[in-house]
C-alpha cells in the first residue's frame, strides 16, 4: 500500500479534448475520494462495484419517482467513477480487469436507468434514448479517448478473459464499425471532437440530474435526441463531402 500522498496529475487520464464539467467539477471531487482512500485497502475495482450499486439505487428511486434522490445519487456515481480511474492510475493498479469491469458495470447501470425512464416516459422513447446514449459514448471512446481500454497489456486469463469476451460481444462490433466508417470519411472539424467529448457520460448524468431535480425526467430524452440529431447532421455532411469528392473530375 502506498505511503506517500497522491498527486492529482498522476491520476488523470490524458485526453486530446476535455469534458468541461468533468474537468472543472468531478475530477477534483474524485481526487478528494482518492485522498481519503489512499492508505486504505480499497481497490479501484471496489469503487467500480460501489458506483454500480449507487447507479442501480438511482434507477430504483427514479421508478419510485423520488427524482431528487435519484439526481443526487447519479452525481455521486460520477464522482466515484472518476475516483476509481484516478486511484488506479495513481497507485499503478491499472488492469484490463478493472477497465472491462468499469465499462460493463456502466452499461448495466445505463440499462437500469433507461428501464426506469421507460416506466415514466414510455418504453419506445426510453429504448431509443438508450441506443442513442450508447452511440454517443462509443463515439466519445473511439474519436476522443486517448487511452485504449481494449489494448491488451498481457494475455487475458480467468475472470479478465471472461469480462473481455463480454466487452467484445457488446462493444467490439460498435468500435469496429465506427473505426471503419471514420477511415473512409473526411476528417471532421475540430469543434466536432469538442462536442463529442462534452456529450460524455459525466455531462449526460449532469443533464439527467437537472431534468430529475426539476421534475422533468423525460426532458433528458429530448436532450439526447437533439444531441444525436446534431451528430447525424455532421456525419451526413461528411458523407456528402466524400461523395462529392469522388464524383469530381481528377
Amino acid at each position: 500500500m502506498p505511503s506517500n500522498s497522491p498527486q492529482f496529475e498522476a491520476g488523470l487520464k490524458q485526453r486530446k479534448v476535455i469534458e468541461l464539467i468533468n474537468q472543472l467539477v468531478f475530477r477534483p471531487l474524485g481526487f478528494l475520494v482518492v485522498r481519503l482512500l489512499w492508505v486504505s485497502p480499497v481497490r479501484p475495482e471496489h469503487l467500480v462495484i460501489a458506483h454500480g450499486v449507487l447507479g442501480f439505487l438511482a434507477a430504483f428511486f427514479l421508478v419510485q419517482q423520488r427524482f431528487l434522490a435519484a439526481a443526487i445519487l447519479l452525481q455521486l456515481v460520477t464522482v466515484l467513477d472518476n475516483a476509481d480511474g484516478q486511484l488506479a492510475r495513481s497507485r499503478g493498479q491499472e488492469s484490463l480487469l478493472g477497465r472491462y469491469l468499469d465499462t460493463e458495470v456502466d452499461f448495466l447501470v445505463h440499462i437500469a436507468i433507461f428501464v426506469a425512464l421507460a416506466q415514466v416516459c414510455g418504453l419506445q422513447p426510453a429504448f431509443i434514448g438508450l441506443a442513442m446514449l450508447t452511440l454517443l459514448l462509443s463515439l466519445d471512446h473511439n474519436l476522443v479517448a486517448v487511452a485504449q481500454e481494449k489494448a491488451a497489456i498481457k494475455p487475458e486469463q480467468g475472470l479478465e478473459k471472461r469480462l473481455g469476451d463480454v466487452y467484445r460481444a457488446i462493444f467490439g462490433w460498435q468500435d469496429s464499425l465506427l473505426q471503419r466508417l471514420e477511415r473512409g470519411l473526411p476528417k471532421p472539424p475540430a469543434w466536432f471532437y469538442w462536442l463529442i467529448a462534452n456529450l460524455g457520460r459525466t455531462t449526460q448524468f449532469v443533464v439527467l440530474g437537472i431534468a430529475l431535480a426539476v421534475g422533468r425526467p423525460c426532458g433528458y430524452l429530448v436532450f439526447i435526441y437533439l444531441a444525436t440529431f446534431i451528430i447525424f447532421l455532421v456525419y451526413a455532411s461528411r458523407i456528402w463531402a466524400k461523395a462529392a469528392n469522388s464524383q469530381s473530375p481528377r
